[in-house]
């Protein structure tokens, strides 16, 4: 079988979900080809114009494969190219990772996939290529309710490259966030003036992702040490030099209510202990791994911080087991879900189910 996937992005995004799992199924032999997402890349169409102004695909090239993925399609062409694909016999897999139909307005892509917007993606357009594509793959089950109510599709989690687990932690005085308010725009406001009451108690923040907002989200009266985000082949490693408990606040959204574990797996594998907002993910990672603490109100976020930076036995116990958990969260022990959710998408479409 042969697989051509296309990231949306050079980033998170694209890694988390096709790259680094791509990287491992290919080294164990399997036909997997990645193309990187350029402007050059990509199928050669050849489009024409409606009376209406509208565009039209008049022809493309398909290329030589079994199954395509495709991550975050969000053009209209994108749904025209799908059809076009499976009728010539391909399986298409669309891959998603964010509820892009709830997002906040002021969270940076909400411009990207408004509908209408100059740009001509639209979110609009990734709802019709997950009903027009042979099969879904999500990083939520609730994701596959809002992009695969079809059933053609499944959730498969977030893992973490096997490198993550050899970087080392040593205790660093710090709690800290690992994130930008420009992609969360309304989380950290959850936590309330935590930060500032334990800071005032003499404990330390440090941000990792920039400084942008901060000071307003976390309600602070003075700027806190942050540092720029980092390119991602460092996210990891830095996270492990930032802090020893990670915050991971989230509002209670319906955008939320589809976001992955991501974050706390991060600070797992590193040797980072971890305190979560109760939404979904982050309850099911805590009952499956028994590692981390949840906390849903300002003066529980300040309780539950508190007790792990003054409680050094707890904490390292949290961290020791985080990592223990995570050597069994890696891709190169779960990326055959990938190829499995491949191999039924090519099943289907060659009407198998």
């Amino acid at each position: 079988m042969k697989v051509v996937a296309m990231p949306a992005d050079p980033w998170a995004c694209g890694h988390y979900r096709i790259a680094w799992p791509a990287d491992v199924l290919k080294a164990r032999g399997h036909d997997v080809t990645v193309i990187p997402p350029t402007e050059k890349s990509g199928f050669r169409v050849r489009v024409g114009t409606r009376a209406d102004g509208t565009q039209e695909l008049l022809d493309m090239e398909i290329p030589e494969a079994d199954v395509i993925v495709i991550q975050r399609p969000a053009r209209s062409m994108m749904v025209e190219m799908i059809k076009r694909l499976r009728e010539t016999g391909i399986a298409v897999v669309v891959e998603i990772d964010d509820d892009l139909t709830n997002l906040h307005p002021h969270n940076i892509a909400y411009g990207t996939y408004r509908p209408g917007n100059p740009g001509g993606l639209s979110w609009r357009h990734t709802v019709e290529a997950c009903k027009a594509a042979t099969y879904v793959v999500t990083s939520t089950p609730r994701l596959q309710r809002v992009f695969a109510p079809h059933g053609r599709g499944q959730a498969i989690d977030n893992y973490v490259p096997e490198i993550y687990l050899t970087f080392e932690h040593q205790d660093t005085g710090f709690f800290g966030w690992a994130g930008t308010t420009k992609s969360h725009p309304d989380d950290l406001q959850v936590i309330g003036h935590a930060v500032p009451i334990l800071m005032d108690q003499g404990f330390q923040f440090q941000a990792l992702g920039g400084s942008h907002g901060l000071e307003n989200a976390l309600r602070l009266k003075r700027p806190v040490p942050a540092m720029p985000a980092v390119p991602l082949q460092a996210w990891a490693s830095t996270m492990a030099q930032c802090f020893d408990v990670s915050m991971c606040p989230l509002s209670n959204s319906v955008f939320n209510a589809s976001k992955s574990r991501l974050k706390a797996i991060e600070a797992m594998a590193v040797g980072v202990a971890w305190v979560a907002s109760p939404r979904e993910e982050y309850r099911r990672l805590y009952r499956e791994s028994g590692v981390g603490l949840l906390a849903d109100t300002p003066r529980q976020w300040v309780k539950v911080i508190k007790e792990l930076m003054t409680n050094d036995s707890l904490r390292h116990e949290q961290a020791e087991a985080g990592r223990e958990y995570m050597k069994t969260q890696t891709y190169q022990l779960n990326a055959w879900r990938w190829m499995e959710a491949w191999e039924q998408a090519l099943k289907i479409q060659r009407g198998g189910a």
